[in-house]
């Protein structure tokens, strides 16, 4: 017996296992997280960091804020 599978575009799954329509959930689910745990760190913060682990905490806040964005971009677009 053959095994007939759907492509991605048809909304079978795509190489990773998982559905393109799915892959948008989790990559904002992702940023959120991500974002979260930035604003945590940063608010939690007693001491003077120093610049460099600033611009480490700042980059890795905005790659969140983008991961989320994108992801809800895609989910919408899915739809």
């Amino acid at each position: 017996m053959t095994d007939i599978q759907s492509s991605p575009s048809e909304g079978g799954t795509s190489e990773s296992g998982t559905s393109p329509k799915r892959r948008g959930g989790r990559i904002a689910l992702l940023g959120a997280g991500a974002t979260a745990l930035a604003i945590f760190n940063m608010s939690t913060d007693t001491e003077a960091q120093s610049t460099a682990v600033l611009i480490l905490e700042y980059g890795a806040l905005a790659l969140g804020l983008f991961a989320l964005i994108g992801g809800l971009i895609m989910t919408l677009l899915q739809r």
